[in-house]
């Protein structure tokens, strides 16, 4: 028996009791507890948010658990702080749409948010904080795979994952392309991801770290934008495991390596679940403080470390 609902609820009103039966055929309680397993056992991997929300600063090499891998590139810098402010006070909501398929005794479930927010610039490095705003319209998609398990708590367990894809809502914009994620764990090749679609093993695929560990992250850019700055894409790396003082968000420059691919290592400072984000930007996105040309995409790789 094949059993379909499609939630879709503003962010006001998310939540699990919010999942509704779409068609008729499916209990509504069945695919909330689906939804509450994903939650339980994946936590922070399905969040549908990172980083600092705002104008932020761009954490320093010296910073703890930071390593330097390469000699920055010479060209445009990048600005210190700026940042996105998906949800702007008395602006849009947020909008998720959760599709949850239950087939047998497999559930498929396919997240989907969409974001109009603000994209914060501080342009000109002369001592004012006083960023400027341009329009973001962001969408983030991600998919699971749960299967039926009388010995979970809620009867449901996690099996497969996908990475997270940041996209612009306007394909017409979406000329930044983040191709290619490789990930190291002490130099060791653990994941390569080529497709943000794909599903992952949970239990085998999904990259699993130990404290002290040096995780290397190589991600290949292609940009078709046609900006002229130099370097063309900037590309930064959000992590919130990269320091001993606690779990917050760094968002850390990755270093071009010249043949369109950047690379950045961080040593896994505290255990936990989450993930982290490759976030490639045109550079006329930050460069140019008030035109209206976000172009960006995002791919967010899931992981523990224990």
């Amino acid at each position: 028996m094949r059993q379909t609902v499609h939630l879709t609820v503003a962010a006001a009103l998310i939540g699990l009791a919010a999942a509704a039966c779409g068609e008729g055929t499916a209990p509504a309680s069945e695919q909330a507890e689906v939804l509450a397993a994903e939650a339980d056992q994946l936590g922070a991997m399905v969040d549908t948010e990172f980083g600092v929300p705002g104008a932020a600063a761009t954490a320093t090499l010296t910073a703890t658990g930071l390593v330097a891998d390469l000699t920055a590139t010479a060209g445009d810098p990048a600005p210190t702080f700026w940042g996105r402010l998906r949800v702007v006070p008395g602006g849009p909501r947020p909008v998720y749409h959760r599709d949850v398929t239950i087939q047998g005794d497999t559930a498929r479930v396919e997240h989907d948010v969409t974001f109009q927010g603000l994209l914060l610039v501080d342009t000109t490095a002369d001592g004012l904080f006083n960023p400027t705003a341009k329009p973001l319209a962001d969408r983030m998609t991600q998919r699971a795979v749960l299967v039926r398990d009388r010995s979970q708590s809620r009867g449901w367990r996690a099996v497969q994952l996908s990475p997270q894809n940041w996209t612009v809502v306007d394909a017409s914009r979406q000329t930044v392309t983040v191709s290619d994620v490789k990930i190291y764990r002490n130099d060791t090749l653990l994941i390569e991801v080529t497709d943000p679609s794909e599903l992952f093993d949970v239990a085998n695929r999904i990259p699993r770290f130990h404290l002290d560990d040096t995780v290397k992250v190589v991600a290949a850019v292609t940009n078709t934008t046609g900006s002229g700055f130099t370097p063309a894409s900037f590309v930064f790396l959000h992590v919130r495991h990269a320091d001993r003082l606690g779990t917050s968000w760094r968002r850390i420059p990755m270093t071009d390596n010249g043949d369109g691919t950047y690379e950045r290592s961080w040593i896994a400072r505290r255990s936990g679940i989450d993930r982290f984000i490759v976030d490639a930007l045109d550079s006329a996105t930050l460069l140019l403080g008030t035109a209206d040309n976000y172009r960006t995409n995002e791919v967010g790789i899931p992981y523990r470390i224990e």
